[in-house]
């Protein structure tokens, strides 16, 4: 898990093995290394039944099919369902951005785009926040986002979010960026819709601190 911005000598290699339908190893690690992400991984994020046929494919061509208008986003969806993260991260090292943006179009999933809005102002008002997310989401932005200046005011300031951008429009999705665990426990306190920063970024040890 986490950022990868370019391939590196590093990385481990794509590999596979499943055994009575269950993924053993992955990307070079036995299911006894695996940290919890990877097990979840494992277990929920790769289709067993077809993940020796898919990872036999080369990168390359697998790249190839993601910028090929011919090939549609469902024969793109059962490929990847049987990728490991490493298999997945070598076939992107073959586009480059412009394939990458044409790959986005394709997959999107989404049945109306919508976009996010930052709402924050620079004295942390509670007041002030709700009222701004409350105009944000009629203005029609399906998730709003807020940072802070002072970092004890986050739980605050996620409330206020949560508040103003329900009563704007019922259904919006509200997160606080800040420091991994404080995200953490607002999301599992219900005061936010999810943690930005933990399911992007987020290691094992996030969890468990």
């Amino acid at each position: 898990a986490g950022l990868m911005a370019m391939g590196s000598p590093n990385d481990p290699k794509p590999s596979i093995k499943v055994v009575d339908g269950k993924v053993v190893e992955m990307d070079g690690r036995t299911r006894d290394e695996m940290d919890f992400i990877e097990i979840f991984i494992a277990d929920y994020g790769i289709n067993a039944d077809l993940a020796t046929e898919m990872m036999a494919k080369k990168s390359v061509d697998i790249a190839r099919m993601i910028v090929d208008i011919n090939v549609s986003r469902n024969e793109i969806l059962k490929v990847f369902s049987g990728l490991t993260p490493a298999k997945m991260a070598e076939v992107m090292d073959y586009l480059n951005v412009v394939e990458m943006m044409m790959g986005l179009q394709k997959m999107r999933a989404r049945r109306t785009p919508a976009n996010q809005a930052h709402v924050t102002n620079l004295q942390d008002n509670p007041v002030l926040m709700a009222a701004d997310a409350a105009e944000a989401t009629m203005y029609g932005f399906a998730e709003i986002e807020t940072t802070v200046a002072v970092f004890n005011y986050g739980p605050m300031n996620a409330l206020a979010l949560l508040i103003g951008g329900q009563v704007g429009r019922p259904g919006v999705l509200s997160q606080d960026a800040l420091e991994e665990s404080i995200e953490l426990q607002l999301g599992m306190a219900g005061l936010t819709a999810y943690a930005e920063t933990v399911s992007v970024y987020g290691t094992e040890n996030v969890f468990v601190d």
